[in-house]
């Protein structure tokens, strides 16, 4: 039996992963198109969790700020080497042909181009001599070149000693043509002639290399030359063993040295440094075979190959009659017509050139290990041309029979791929050509032609490369990323005006894949290019040089010293007061002259002044958070490294008021990184002052004003900004204390202060980072101002300048860091992972599948079935949240930790999570970000509040929310100032902390039962907007806000304050004090009830409704009760309410109708409470340590 099955469509295959993500179980029928709806994907886009902010999200947050100081490259040529002299043996007898090799008739006779029969023989000899010397001049013009023509013995000696003498530790050529002499032989000799020409005499390779020395380059155009290389390397071995025991030799007989006419110190020299194992070979055939004879081709055809490659290569092209081309009718004629030079790229020669140099490039790129292409194609610019050259005569000479070989050995490149395009591009050119000899016959100068697509085709290829391997961030997936194929090309269209844009464009684009992608970039030569393009005056080309040059510097600084050589820091400098550039254009720009000041002096006399501008950079008012953030950010961080440790620009920044600049924008800008950026580089500062100068009064002066501004900041609502803070003032504490001895405590030597200070503001800092150590909520900040007490000589440093730079080595900086006006300049284009936006959306739909069956009144009627009611802890139970879409809640009990359960009671895999501050109590507990990826937020009773990750459970941020700046006093002070005022002998109220957290508006509402007023605090910018006086001294017992801004609060007298946040400057009060109410006590719950409205429920059991707009109040009338409210809760969308009672559990509707009450002593004990946001499930929590769980009629969209 067959059954035919029809594949999913892919909305289908869609649907059930989101349906899998979600926990949501969809029973498929058997006829799934009638009973099944297929969501498309725009109304998954149309989830209303796609607007609600993350908070929490920054990079400082999520990323590890211990990065390492600098990052190795190695990508810089050790040994740069140049070949300084060229010897070129022609031993070519013309008209004798050697004894061992049988010419053909007709056979090849050209000799670098030249019918060595058309003029007598010496002087085509002294021609043909003169024409290689040109030949080899277009590649090493500045070379010292001699020739011998037909030499004996002795000449070959007395022209590579005086040629090495010379040269001394740099390259010698020695190219040999022995077309007039016999074949080499098999003990390792080439041939040469008698002074007499009547005999051959052997040249002993060994002898060679002894007159030639170290570092050479050896070509053999020779039949048989593949033997040359191999007894080549054979005595070469040898030399280099005798050249060993040679050293250890001198080595050992130091004595000699003091009598000797020649010192043991002036020999050693003498014997080269460098092995002739390493000496580079080329050889035009292989051991056993004949140099081509056909009478169509240059008798020096392997020559020819390497020294005019595109002369040889077009000949060739006309050759080949068996390949298909597009214009069969070429013929050798119109070959050598073809106008323009080889080194005139807009001509048709020299275009081709062009291509053939990156074609072979690249060619070689690809198919050699990174060391030896260095060493062949980027050491030498005459090894490099003729190694690219090679390629070529590989190709040629194996279609006739001769296979070249080389030390070091090469893998075949004959077949590579980018020959085809090679070919290509040779046939598009080529078809054009009886046009523009037409019109050249014709007598037009510059004949119209059409340029070669090439290049175009080749940055197509790499942008579709990187639109295929951009987004592959992880270490693992670049690990095995494989290198583009098209790179060494995208350096050569550098040179070109035409398509340079574009290639900075793709450029960019890779390199922001990160440093895997600098790195290789750097090993193919794009360090030469670009720094020659800052010489550049085009403004279209600024947003790409500073991205590539920002990504480089974030790399290897060791470029600062190349830029401040060629004045590059002029390019930058223009971009960053260019008024014109974007923000982030100009961040990079600061970014990289930050570069060229670290820990490099020359670079801070040469931008010494930048200063002023920059200056008034930061002067500049700004209205948004992330209009000039980064640019803000490294226009301090530059600052800060131009006066680190130097005395003149630390001077310079008091006369233009530098510190005064960064002390506003440390108390008011709204970044968290440019606020640390502020603390950084006044720590600089200060420690560049402490340097054992003395200072000048202004600078006294200067420095006791920072110290003021930096200890009111170590409040900030970041823990970055704190840390910085507290760094900086280490330095001001050394800076006018005198040394102590060491392990001697700060705190217990004030009087050690300097004498240009006044001693208060020493006090003022050394009690300040005592509260930090004692009161501040994160582990690292405690530990961090231990240190500076207990450690004062010992100059503690962040790595918060290391972590910001190494921001730069990660892929998709355009977009992450710089915003998308720099993205849309750069072509960058960036999209979340695949698989992260996948599982987001099938989060978001589970969400809206649960918000879309929100529990109703009547699923509450009959709540009395218990999911589980176990005993879980020893401790108590102080809050209870469940989470509004997953299947777990949190409790937190009185030992200070937090504890995960699933629904039915069983605990999850990560049980526990300690919150820190021993004797501290949690009060509240809410979920950040709930629909996506869940942060937890504790408040404790000292006022402070952690955030936490729920799946690493690790600290993200943590603060103390109810700092007063004007008293300076933490609530844990507070605390005390009123237990100081009432009897001993009476009982003081636990102190209560309450907040709330509004995701849609990303703030946090902090206040307590011991102050009178409320913070708000907006956790994009962690800083703490305004307070809002409540005019009570009833204390707050809760907090509520909402999406427009709204903020109520329940008060101790019974009363609600409710204030309209939207004003970044300050509070609208809403509701004012009315007169006290008697019979109401403090406030435990408030709800919105909707239309405006609010509802509160006392520890009395009364319940009052409240009218936002009025202020009006009117209690509902439900049955009075002497009794008190343990908890209290609302369910948001049921309208239930939940109370527990001396004796009972109660449900209520709104309005105070009672649904039903559980009756049980043990709800005496209830110790928290807490409704699901949707569902009807309450959790509740005893103090014997048991949890409950009620919950009632199945609801529908219950997971």
């Amino acid at each position: 039996m067959s059954t035919d099955i029809s594949p999913l469509k892919s909305e289908e295959i869609q649907l059930f992963e989101l349906a899998r993500l979600s926990n949501i179980t969809i029973d498929e029928p058997s006829n799934m198109s009638d009973t099944f709806y297929v969501t498309p994907a725009d109304e998954i886009e149309k989830l209303e969790d796609w607007k609600y902010p993350l908070a929490f999200q920054a990079a400082h947050h999520h990323e590890n700020l211990n990065v390492p100081e600098t990052v190795e490259v190695e990508w810089r040529l050790r040994d740069r080497m140049k070949t300084v002299s060229v010897a070129l043996v022609m031993c070519l007898h013309i008209g004798v042909d050697p004894p061992d090799v049988v010419k053909t008739n007709p056979c090849s006779k050209l000799e670098c181009w030249i019918d060595p029969f058309s003029m007598t023989p010496r002087r085509a000899l002294e021609s043909i001599a003169a024409e290689l010397q040109r030949q080899y001049e277009r590649w090493q013009s500045k070379a010292r070149y001699k020739s011998s023509l037909d030499p004996t013995q002795d000449d070959i000696k007395k022209l590579c000693l005086t040629l090495r003498r010379n040269a001394r530790e740099e390259r010698i050529l020695f190219h040999y043509n022995g077309h007039g002499v016999p074949r080499p032989t098999a003990n390792g000799e080439i041939w040469v002639f008698n002074k007499n020409f009547t005999q051959y005499i052997p040249l002993s390779l060994y002898d060679l290399q002894k007159w030639m020395s170290s570092p050479s380059i050896f070509v053999f155009d020779c039949s048989h030359a593949g033997v040359v290389l191999n007894l080549f390397v054979k005595f070469a071995e040898q030399i280099d063993k005798e050249l060993d025991d040679a050293r250890k030799n001198l080595a050992q007989t130091p004595l000699i040295s003091s009598t000797s006419t020649h010192p043991a110190s002036q020999i050693i020299p003498l014997l080269p440094t460098s092995s002739p194992v390493q000496d580079i070979l080329l050889g035009a055939c292989g051991e056993n075979e004949l140099l081509p004879m056909n009478a169509e081709l240059p008798a020096d055809l392997f020559t020819s190959c390497l020294t005019t490659p595109i002369k040889i290569a077009l000949r060739w092209y006309v050759l080949q009659k068996n390949i298909s081309r597009l214009n069969p009718n070429i013929d050798q004629d119109m070959i050598d017509k073809i106008p323009g030079t080889v080194t005139d790229r807009k001509s048709m020669l020299g275009e081709l050139n062009w291509i053939f140099t990156a074609v072979t490039d690249t060619i070689a790129w690809n198919s050699l290990p990174k060391d030896t292409f260095q060493r062949l194609f980027r050491q030498d610019l005459l090894v490099a041309s003729l190694f690219r050259n090679f390629l070529l005569a590989e190709r040629i000479m194996r279609s006739y029979g001769c296979h070249v070989c080389s030390r070091p050995a090469l893998p075949p490149m004959f077949e590579h791929r980018l020959w085809n395009a090679w070919d290509m591009a040779l046939d598009l050119c080529l078809k054009q050509l009886p046009s523009v000899l037409k019109q050249t016959d014709s007598g037009v100068r510059e004949p119209v032609y059409e340029p070669s697509s090439f290049f175009a085709d080749q940055l197509t290829a790499f942008s579709v490369w990187l639109g295929e391997n951009s987004l592959l961030t992880t270490t693992l997936e670049r690990e095995h990323l494989k290198q583009p194929e098209q790179l060494p090309i995208v350096l050569q269209v550098l040179l070109s005006q035409s398509h340079r844009q574009r290639a900075l464009d793709l450029l960019a684009r890779f390199l922001d894949i990160g440093t895997w992608a600098v790195h290789l970039a750097l090993s193919v030569g794009i360090f030469p290019y670009v720094l020659r393009l800052l010489q550049a005056t085009s403004d279209d080309l600024r947003p790409y040089l500073v991205f590539i040059w920002a990504k480089i510097l974030a790399v290897d600084r060791a470029c600062q010293i190349d830029i401040i050589r060629e004045k590059g820091h002029e390019y930058f400098i223009s971009t960053l007061t260019d008024a014109r550039s974007s923000n982030g254009v100009r961040a990079l720009a600061a970014f990289n002259l930050t570069c060229l000041v670290d820990n490099y002096t020359r670079g801070q006399d040469e931008l010494l002044s930048v200063m002023p501008r920059v200056l008034d950079i930061l002067n500049t008012p700004t209205t948004f958070l992330y209009e000039t953030s980064a640019l803000f950010l490294w226009c301090t961080l530059f600052l800060g490294q131009a006066w680190r440790l130097n005395c003149n620009a630390c001077e310079k920044a008091v006369l233009i008021r530098a510190p005064d600049t960064l002390q506003t924008l440390l108390a008011t800008h709204d970044s968290p990184e440019v606020r640390a950026a502020c603390a950084y580089a006044l720590g600089t500062y200060l420690s560049s002052s402490a340097s054992g100068i003395e200072l000048s009064e202004r600078r006294s002066e200067q420095s006791k004003e920072v110290a003021t501004v930096l200890v009111r900041s170590l409040n900030d609502g970041s823990p970055l900004v704190r840390q910085e803070v507290l760094v900086a003032l280490q330095h001001f504490l050394i800076l006018f204390a005198q040394a102590p001895t060491s392990g001697t405590n700060v705190a217990s030597n004030p009087n050690r202060a300097g004498n240009l200070l006044n001693k208060t503001v020493f006090y003022k800092v050394t009690e300040a980072i005592q509260t930090v150590a004692s009161s501040d909520p994160s582990h690292e900040m405690v530990q961090l101002a231990e240190a500076v007490l207990t450690h004062s000589s010992e100059t503690l440093n962040t790595t918060f300048f290391q972590w910001c730079c190494s921001r730069f080595r990660e892929s998709n900086t355009i977009v992450r860091d710089l915003g998308s006006g720099i993205a849309q300049q750069c072509g960058a284009l960036y999209s979340e992972d695949e698989l992260d936006c996948f599982a987001r959306s099938g989060r978001y739909w589970r969400n809206h599948c649960i918000r879309a069956n929100p529990s109703k009144l009547a699923d509450f009627q009959h709540m009395r079935e218990t999911m589980f009611n176990n005993r879980v802890s020893n401790a108590i139970p102080l809050v209870l949240r469940l989470h509004p879409y997953e299947n777990y809640l949190t409790v937190a009990n009185s030992n200070g930790n937090l504890n995960f359960y699933e629904f039915d009671g069983t605990p999850r895999s990560k049980t526990t999570l300690k919150v820190g501050a021993v004797g501290s109590i949690i009060d509240t507990l809410d979920f950040i970000n709930a629909h996506d990826r869940t942060l937890i937020c504790v408040g404790t009773d000292t006022g402070a509040i952690r955030i936490f990750d729920e799946s690493t459970q690790r600290l993200i941020s943590s603060w103390i929310a109810l700092y007063d700046h004007q008293t300076q006093l933490h609530p844990s002070h507070h605390r005390s100032a009123a237990k100081s005022t009432v009897n001993t002998s009476i009982s003081t109220a636990p102190v209560k902390f309450s907040v709330d957290w509004n995701q849609q508006l990303c703030r946090i509402y902090a206040s307590s039962s011991i102050v009178d007023y409320i913070a708000l605090w907006d956790v994009e910018r962690e800083r703490c907007l305004y307070t809002m006086d409540t005019g009570t001294s009833g204390g707050v017992h809760c907090l509520l806000s909402d999406s427009n801004g709204y903020c109520a609060a329940g008060m101790g007298d019974g009363t609600v304050r409710c204030f309209d946040t939207r004003s970044r400057e300050s509070a609208v009060h809403i509701i004012p004090p009315p007169t006290p109410l008697n019979r109401h006590s403090s406030i435990v719950t408030l709800k919105f009830d909707g239309n405006d409205r609010l509802i509160s429920i006392s520890n009395m059991e009364q319940l009052r409704r409240w009218e936002l707009r009025t202020g009006m109040s009117s209690e509902l009338a439900v049955p009075q009760t002497s009794q008190h409210i343990s908890s209290a809760d609302v369910h948001p969308t049921g309208k239930v309410l939940a109370l527990t009672t001396a004796n009972a559990l109660q449900l209520k509707t709104c309005y105070g109708d009672l649904l039903f009450d559980i009756k049980h002593s043990k709800f005496a004990q209830v110790s928290c409470l807490s409704f699901h946001q949707y569902r009807q499930l309450l959790a509740v929590g005893f103090k014997d340590g048991s949890l409950s769980m009620f919950t009632g009629k199945t609801n529908s969209s219950s997971l």
